[in-house]
């Protein structure tokens, strides 16, 4: 798929380095979020060496979370004071959208979407959903120069 994504569409490459490590979520015996675990989780993982945290990949509770408690797992993720990735995976594509554009405003590294799975894409629509759910990155990892964005039939570009 990388050969298909032109090399005008910026893609944040540099923060995908080095070693990672995801939030796990803990839970309340009513299967509510435990927030005060949660930050002292990402407290002690903050004072590691690691490289970044990250938070709802697709192999964790991504689906099952409400956008409350998205939101509210990805402000201590942010919070923690070391880089970090937020996972916006959703099996609705519209859920999904909205979750990057909340995403975005924190400003991650990075943000991780799925592909719509209840039918099979052609390359047209792969990349059509792709330009859809990405944000401009702070600086293209190509030109190295400050990304500034124009809009050319919807489809953003540097």
């Amino acid at each position: 798929m990388a050969s298909l994504v032109p090399r005008s569409l910026c893609v944040e490459i540099n923060s995908l380095r080095g070693v990672w490590a995801t939030l796990l979520l803990p839970l309340n015996a009513d299967d509510s979020i435990d927030v005060g675990r949660l930050e002292t989780q990402a407290a002690t993982l903050a004072t590691s060496e690691l490289d970044g945290l990250y938070a709802h990949g697709t192999a964790g509770e991504f689906q099952t979370l409400t956008e409350a408690e998205f939101d509210q797992i990805n402000e201590v993720l942010a919070g923690a004071g070391k880089p970090f990735q937020i996972g916006a995976s959703h099996p609705s594509a519209q859920v999904q959208l909205d979750r990057v554009r909340r995403a975005a405003a924190r400003e991650p590294g990075a943000i991780q979407v799925i592909l719509p799975d209840w039918l099979p894409l052609n390359d047209g629509e792969v990349l059509a959903f792709l330009h859809r759910s990405r944000r401009p990155p702070a600086r293209c990892p190509w030109c190295s120069t400050t990304h500034r964005m124009r809009r050319r039939r919807s489809v953003r570009i540097c």
